[in-house]
């Protein structure tokens, strides 16, 4: 009878660790699952690039800021930038929109411009390129330097009413540098705050200035961008021996340093939309 008990006590015994096992069996699994399907919200939540396959032909727009026309949202994206975009064409003119809600990138946009190059042979190098909003430093200055009360309540705006000026290169018939903001090349920019709180720009520029008369069935390449420097390090690797092999010791070493280049951008090279 004692024997039987004891054999009774070894199995409870057994019973409890088993069960004891499975209970964290199951919570590992569902701290797991919780941790994986974690992973894929954020995964999906983030954004990827999305580059246009086509130009669509348009004649409706007005470069206002405003971007109504162009739909409730501009459907490509610049992943690095948070940076959504669009470009259209008219029979004479080339339009572009791009718009930003990230507040440092809003930043980066007002003090140092939005860009928008079009290299007309279709490669990924300089062209005509237009920059927007560039403010005046001076107004900028007296800005920063008034007292509280006396700024506006969205420091956005005030930057805004500092800009006087359009910065652009590369156009035909244009001496590079700024032009005014009412001129009569034909080229037009504008930067508005919408009821989102998001930072949208335009921009138009005459198939004149870029040279793009004859050659509407060609590839046209376009870098879209907000304007800015990044840096970047180079170096900091074991240098080269004699006869090809690595340095040795702590003396070896290279040291690393700062690079700074101009922000690449996206590229898009598509041929311009014909009329409908």
């Amino acid at each position: 009878m004692l024997q039987l008990n004891q054999k009774n006590v070894n199995q409870s015994k057994s019973c409890f660790t088993i069960q004891k096992n499975m209970r964290f069996q199951k919570t590992n699994l569902l701290i797991c699952t919780c941790l994986l399907l974690s992973f894929c919200s954020v995964y999906a939540q983030k954004k990827k690039s999305i580059v246009p396959t086509a130009i669509d032909f348009r004649s409706d727009i007005q470069i206002d800021g405003d971007l109504s026309e162009w739909g409730d949202s501009l459907r490509n994206y610049y992943e690095k930038q948070d940076l959504q975009y669009e470009i259209a064409n008219d029979e004479k003119q080339i339009y572009v929109a791009m718009r930003v809600k990230d507040g440092s990138w809003q930043t980066q946009a007002l003090h140092q411009g939005f860009s928008f190059l079009v290299n007309k042979e279709g490669k990924k190098k300089e062209g005509a390129s237009i920059i927007f909003p560039i403010p005046d430093r001076e107004s900028l200055r007296s800005l920063a330097s008034k007292d509280k009360d006396e700024k506006p309540a969205d420091i956005r705006e005030g930057i805004l009413k500092a800009v006087r000026a359009i910065f652009i290169v590369g156009m035909a018939d244009v001496v590079d540098g700024p032009i005014s903001l009412e001129n009569n090349y034909g080229i037009k920019a504008a930067v508005k705050i919408d009821s989102s709180d998001a930072v949208c720009y335009e921009a138009v520029i005459p198939f004149e200035r870029i040279g793009l008369e004859q050659e509407r069935d060609k590839e046209v390449a376009f870098n879209i961008k907000i304007n800015g420097i990044v840096m970047r390090t180079v170096g900091g690797g074991q240098p080269m021996g004699r006869y090809g092999y690595g340095g040795y010791g702590y003396y070896g070493t290279q040291p690393s340093r700062k690079e700074t280049q101009q922000e690449p951008g996206t590229w898009i090279i598509l041929p311009l939309a014909k009329p409908k």
